[in-house]
């Protein structure tokens, strides 16, 4: 497998992708009762993006390298991730950038716990160092394919899968990824399922979205971030994260978010953001905050 988290690290999809994670993390935490959650890919946990292989992408760049300071940020979840990035920062290396792992481990409380899933060896050896330094954190050396279906439904009955494949090894409508959504979402029918997809060609995507919607998944919402148009032919034009079972009020709170993000992302009006609710019958409906705006499907731009 040639993908290595470190190359990504701080991206605009990365930026995306931890910022409704924070999101989802603090609606879920409003209750008392203790919550597991489950990252598929969880990589090493902290990156340096110092370091040759994030230099060498330079990815970062155009993800975390626009983001402003913590206080310049309007929307809670987008401080709350700035503050996560500054924190870090603080403790050690000025180029840290927090994992989704890190963002977790900060999150949980007494009584939640937070299981890392990670494959290559090398990357889960140097997961296992930081996580020994954390509270509530298991790592598990296994394929996720295998391994997500084998820890749902876990104990606590209320919590998070974080699913986050490296795509390079998907083809054919990532099928691969879609049973193993709908293999963990009917061992755990009541679980927080939180899918990140990349968006290269928009009718992959769209059909990818459509088919899951057709094989029963219910409360299904897709939030979408493009910094380029959507179906522009080479590289990675979006970051999309599907939900399976929101929160109440996420799809409102994410929508605001995104137009945030977007604006500092993608300082040239390329690209757009969208959340839509999707039903059993393949159709995509709006959010009502996007009902309000669009006058007609796709991507919400602003003026070019």
């Amino acid at each position: 497998m040639n993908y290595r988290h470190a190359f990504h690290a701080g991206n605009f999809a990365d930026v995306h992708k931890h910022v409704l994670l924070l999101g989802l993390l603090e609606l879920l935490m409003r209750k008392d009762s203790p919550l597991c959650v489950i990252d598929s890919h969880a990589g090493r946990g902290v990156y340096d993006l110092s370091q040759v292989s994030a230099q060498r992408s330079g990815e970062f760049r155009d993800g975390i390298g626009r983001m402003p300071e913590p206080r310049r940020a309007h929307h809670a979840w987008v401080r709350d991730y700035l503050q996560a990035v500054h924190r870090l920062r603080q403790l050690g290396s000025g180029q840290a950038y927090p994992g989704s792992p890190a963002l977790i481990a900060s999150r949980l409380r007494a009584g939640d716990r937070g299981l890392l899933i990670e494959r290559e060896h090398e990357e889960c050896e140097a997961l296992r160092a930081w996580a020994r330094t954390q509270n509530g954190l298991a790592v598990h050396e296994r394929d996720a394919y295998e391994g997500i279906p084998a820890l749902t439904p876990p104990p606590e009955r209320r919590g998070l899968v974080l699913i986050d494949p490296p795509y390079e090894e998907e083809r054919d409508d990532w099928k691969p990824v879609q049973a193993l959504l709908l293999n963990a979402w009917k061992r755990w029918p009541t679980g927080v399922f939180a899918l990140w997809y990349p968006i290269k060609h928009e009718v992959q995507t769209r059909r990818f979205l459509r088919q899951l919607a057709a094989a029963g998944l219910p409360r299904m919402l897709s939030c979408e971030l493009c910094v380029k148009p959507a179906d522009q032919a080479l590289g990675l034009n979006g970051s999309g994260l599907l939900l399976v079972n929101p929160p109440w009020t996420f799809a409102q709170q994410a929508q605001s978010a995104q137009k945030e993000l977007w604006g500092l992302l993608s300082p040239e009006g390329r690209g757009g953001h969208r959340v839509q609710e999707w039903s059993s019958d393949n159709k995509a409906k709006e959010s009502e905050t996007d009902k309000a705006v669009a006058k007609k499907p796709g991507f919400r731009q602003g003026p070019r």
